[in-house]
């Protein structure tokens, strides 16, 4: 596109190797997450690729789509799971919604990556322009689609602006992180881990192992609540 018609971009940190698509350096340890009810699973990492603990805290869990607090004032993506580790911070998240109005009226089958990803992100900011339309201030640097099992996952790395830490004291700080997600009817799964970018290279291996984990699982009858549909009485023991 000519420069004139690209929307203004925040000046992002110097691009480091994307690890979205490329196999781990190093195997870490992880620690599995697995939730029947909205049937998935990941498995997130419990050390750095020098050795160091990460000590992860889960700071949410929601049983249901209802049940889960909204990421935004329009309430279209929840965040079912959080962990959070105060050392960073570094954050992980498995959020839930219905796909974002950018790509609601075309085919999922003709989502192209990069639209998925900056349809997620767009979809969870809380930023917009004069028009009312959400803009995202992260910049995605890669994305890919993969299908498992009869499944479209899509991975993606970006990079964001971030809020000073302890670590981070300038004004202006970025975050680094990566996401993927998985379509399931009329909803969006999107799993993400994300650090600051002073944290990544020992956090990035361990990140790509842990989006790569994340699954849908097959729904169990006796359990599963589809997000929109979840029903106020448990499901019948049949």
């Amino acid at each position: 596109r000519a420069a004139a018609h690209q929307r203004p971009r925040p000046a992002l940190a110097p691009r480091r190797r994307s690890t979205a698509t490329a196999a781990c350096a190093h195997r870490t340890d992880s620690a599995p997450v697995s939730q029947p009810v909205m049937a998935y699973q990941f498995s997130y990492p419990s050390e750095t690729s020098n050795g160091d603990a990460i000590n992860w805290a889960t700071s949410r869990v929601r049983e249901t789509y209802s049940s889960a607090e909204p990421m935004s004032p329009d309430a279209r993506q929840r965040i079912v799971y959080e962990l959070i580790s105060f050392k960073g911070p570094l954050t992980a998240t498995v959020t839930v919604g219905p796909a974002p109005p950018k790509l609601a009226k075309v085919d999922p089958k003709d989502w192209k990556p990069r639209q998925v990803a900056e349809g997620v992100l767009a979809d969870r900011a809380t930023g917009r322009i004069a028009t009312g339309q959400k803009v995202s201030l992260a910049e995605v640097e890669s994305a890919k689609k993969e299908s498992i099992d009869g499944t479209d996952y899509v991975y993606y790395e970006y990079i964001s602006q971030g809020s000073p830490n302890l670590q981070e004291r300038e004004a202006t700080t970025f975050r680094h992180s990566l996401g993927v997600t998985a379509i399931r009817g009329d909803y969006l799964y999107t799993c993400t881990f994300s650090s600051p970018e002073s944290f990544w290279d020992i956090n990035a291996d361990g990140f790509e192992s842990a989006i790569r984990s994340f699954r849908l699982t097959p729904p169990n009858r006796k359990k599963y609540r589809e997000p929109g549909n979840e029903g106020l009485l448990p499901p019948l023991p049949f």
